[in-house]
């Protein structure tokens, strides 16, 4: 992302646009169905491209050990009051920085979660890279918006079809992972969902 990319983002965040929300129901039901199963309490989870930390806040709040990673340092610095409020209990590790930078980098140290987050966010030279930052048995929840949303007229999500996954591409991307939930909503909206494990 360029830096006027980085200043859009930073507006958005500061107008209020995107206000701490309730985290989707999508991460919820991974927490109950697969993060409490099949990881050891406390594990170390990524939120990347995790804006103003609704979700990594609310895993937090979980037990989870928690660090989020996104462009905006505006939205990293409400995350960070929220993660701070004695009333959540919840502190996380934060991290300004592109995506893919982030990603690589850490790659580049060994660094390695229990599982790792994206959420609504897309770049696709940073798809195969995400495996690498799982541990062992680790988790890759994803979930965003495919090219069918485009076709069915959701005034919500990324124009720009670099931003939108194919039918199928991820299966395809993480074939080499175990599949334990895949999903595509083709139905007013066009969103894929996906949970893989690294085997």
């Amino acid at each position: 992302m360029s830096v006027n990319e980085q200043q859009k983002w930073n507006e958005r965040y500061q107008s209020g646009e995107f206000g701490f929300r309730e985290p989707d129901p999508f991460v919820m039901d991974a927490h109950r169905d697969y993060l409490l199963p099949l990881l050891p309490a406390g594990a170390e989870g990524l939120d990347l491209a995790g804006g103003a930390g609704h979700h990594a806040v609310w895993l937090a709040q979980q037990g989870w050990a928690m660090t989020l990673a996104d462009f905006s340092q505006t939205a990293l610095n409400l995350a960070q009051e929220r993660s701070t409020d004695e009333k959540t209990g919840a502190k996380i590790a934060i991290h300004c920085g592109a995506a893919q930078d982030v990603v690589q980098s850490w790659i580049q140290e060994q660094r390695q979660f229990g599982f790792v987050l994206v959420s609504f966010f897309m770049e696709r030279a940073l798809l195969p890279l995400l495996p690498k930052l799982l541990a062992p048995n680790g988790l890759l929840l994803y979930r965003t918006y495919t090219i069918e949303n485009l076709k069915l007229g959701n005034p919500r999500g990324p124009r720009d079809p670099n931003h939108l996954l194919q039918s199928q591409e991820l299966l395809t991307t993480y074939s080499a992972l175990r599949i334990l939930h895949y999903n595509e909503t083709v139905v007013k909206k066009g969103v894929v969902e996906l949970i893989a494990q690294r085997a």
